[in-house]
């Protein structure tokens, strides 16, 4: 057996040999397969021509491109040569790649097309070690540059040296480093997570057995293949003769659920919402009877969904009503959706609102929440794929993977899956690898009788009131998001009386709201409309209902209403989309010192 990802794509590709593995968009815009045989040969001299372009065994190889074949394809030609494989975001700005690349002391760089190959030759000067530049899109490699080499040319320029491909692959052992992947920084500068071939082959193998692929799945992949549990999704795919296509663009998305009719979806709970809110804003806007009946049932999702926690059965009402729900509105929104074939869909990256879970598993779609973090490989549990799904939990450690609670309450993990270490940093090993190997993951947890972990906050984001009272910040905002009017929250705590947070509202719904509550109030383009008395009527009531689900001291006394969402660009954002507290704390200063009654810094 294999315990490598070179190896895992050579032993697939002799089991599945014409099976597809890929489907790529061509010129036409049509979807044309690539089979197992066609990416092992394509991988292959890809790899070989990293080696005639100097590419050592051990060495660092940095690849900047959104989501295509081409990353998958140079990825597994990187390793298979004996490289490690560094991934970096493409939404990153120049000034954030460059001390990256830097780190990783790069000497050839891929990168997508013109826009990525102008980021690194704006920083270029900074970077005397890169040597080459490959580009994949073909036509925005200049033909006069000596330093860059175009994708087409890359594949056919090493031909030459395919036998040393093979005596590359044999040396490639479950202990060497695969790949470098930087954390997103949500709390201070990236760190480089190196993980190894067995890390990443054994972390595969562990999550087959919980979230099972078949031969002959579909998988659109939306999430960026640079992020850890998408890569771990990925090389399940090709374990599994899962077929994948790749989404190039959010604008296209809805067009590929329909031509692709997934079976399998990986998706972060930014998405879920997103698609919920679309759902149920399509739904409010919709006329006549036919409308009545489609809120009615998707008002009733959330009441199925609580039902079938667990395991659970619905009543004998619920189990009509859902009959009908299902028949008249469900399988019509599923149909819409391209998700009427989908066997399951997994949300990792962050925290998934229980009351997303709810109305997903209400209107028949089966969404698991799992856990895990790029120390780990990233992946530490999962909940079912099948059977009963606790929506609270983000389920039972996989299988090799030890869990246990420490004194803190904070979430240990140990086991084959952990990381080699940070890159040149043994000091912030050290700090989240004890002597007896646990990982310290820094989230609060509980763990139930059956092995069902409940995350229930962060331990270095543990804020603390003048009155001395604990506050997790993550468990006040999953409260607030859980709301329909409310998009994002973000709380603030620290040394002040009561607990304060920044919100953005879900704005096409919200002045729905304040029109049916005051049918005079008006909508300026400034934004002046959220300071209104009718929007702090709305939005009060929803804040209200969060707090019900608090303790007294976590409850959210005062609140902003922002005019606008937080952004990547603006980098409020991490690539993967979680918050980041210490810039959003910056950027809305004046908001946060005026709720927690003090005057802001000025800069």
């Amino acid at each position: 057996m294999p315990t490598t990802i070179p190896g895992l794509l050579r032993e697939a590709a002799d089991k599945f040999a014409s099976l597809p593995v890929l489907h790529s968009r061509g010129a036409d815009g049509n979807l044309a397969p690539v089979t197992y045989d066609e990416l092992r040969v394509l991988v292959d001299r890809v790899a070989a021509g990293l080696v005639a372009a100097g590419v050592q065994p051990g060495e660092r190889v940095v690849l900047v491109s959104e989501n295509r074949d081409e990353w998958l394809v140079a990825d597994l030609a990187i390793q298979t040569a004996g490289a490690i494989s560094v991934p970096l975001y493409p939404s990153l700005p120049a000034a954030q790649v460059r001390p990256l690349i830097q780190r990783v002391s790069a000497r050839l760089v891929i990168v997508e097309d013109a826009k990525q190959l102008a980021k690194i030759d704006a920083i270029r000067a900074e970077l005397p070690l890169v040597e080459t530049i490959v580009v994949i899109e073909d036509g925005d490699a200049p033909a006069d540059r000596k330093d860059v080499i175009a994708w087409a040319a890359l594949r056919t320029s090493g031909d030459q040296h395919l036998v040393e491909v093979e005596e590359r692959y044999a040396g490639v052992q479950p202990d060497d480093v695969a790949t470098i992947i930087f954390t997103s920084g949500t709390t201070g500068e990236p760190k480089g997570v190196m993980l190894t071939q067995s890390n990443l082959y054994l972390n595969v193998a562990a999550a087959q057995k919980r979230i099972t692929l078949l031969p002959g799945d579909r998988m659109v992949v939306l999430l960026p293949l640079s992020h850890a549990f998408q890569r771990i999704v990925t090389y399940l795919a090709l374990m599994a003769a899962c077929g994948q296509y790749y989404n190039r663009t959010l604008r296209r998305l809805m067009a590929d659920l329909h031509e692709v009719r997934p079976t399998i979806w990986i998706i972060v709970p930014r998405m879920a919402d997103l698609m919920k809110q679309r759902v149920v804003g399509n739904v409010a806007e919709s006329p006549g009877l036919k409308g009545k009946i489609a809120r009615w049932a998707l008002n009733l999702a959330p009441a199925i969904g609580a039902a079938q926690n667990n395991g659970g059965q619905l009543g004998g009402l619920l189990k009509l009503q859902q009959g009908i729900a299902e028949a008249l509105v469900y399988s019509k929104i599923r149909e819409q959706l391209g998700l009427d074939q989908l066997r399951f869909a997994v949300s990792g990256g962050a925290a998934l609102a229980i009351a997303t879970s709810r109305w997903f598993h209400g209107i028949g779609v089966n969404l698991v929440q799992g856990y895990g973090l790029t120390e780990n490989t990233p992946v530490v549990s999962c909940n079912p794929e099948s059977g009963p799904v606790r929506y609270e939990t983000i389920g039972p450690p996989v299988d090799g993977c030890e869990v246990r609670r420490s004194e803190t309450g904070e979430l240990l993990v140990r086991g084959p899956y952990v990381m080699a270490g940070y890159l040149d940093n043994p000091e912030a090993t050290a700090e989240v690898i004890d002597e007896d190997g646990w990982l310290h993951t820094g989230d609060l947890v509980e763990i139930d009788p059956d092995g069902h972990i409940r995350i229930i906050g962060r331990s270095r984001e543990i804020m603390v009131l003048a009155s001395g009272k604990n506050v997790a910040p993550v468990a006040v905002e999953e409260q607030m998001e859980a709301q329909p009017l409310i998009s994002r929250a973000v709380v603030f705590a620290d040394g002040q009386n009561v607990v304060s947070a920044l919100i953005v509202p879900e704005y096409e719904p919200l002045w729905a709201a304040v029109q049916a509550a005051a049918p005079s109030a008006e909508r300026d383009a400034a934004g002046a409309w959220l300071e209104s008395p009718a929007v702090r009527q709305v939005l009060d009531a929803e804040i209200a209902a969060a707090n019900a689900n608090l303790a007294s001291y976590e409850r959210v006394m005062r609140y902003t209403v922002l005019p606008r969402d937080f952004s990547l660009e603006n980098e409020e954002l991490t690539p993967t989309m979680k918050i980041r507290r210490t810039i959003i704390a910056e950027h809305f200063a004046a908001e946060v010192a005026a709720m927690a009654g003090v005057t802001a810094k000025q800069g």
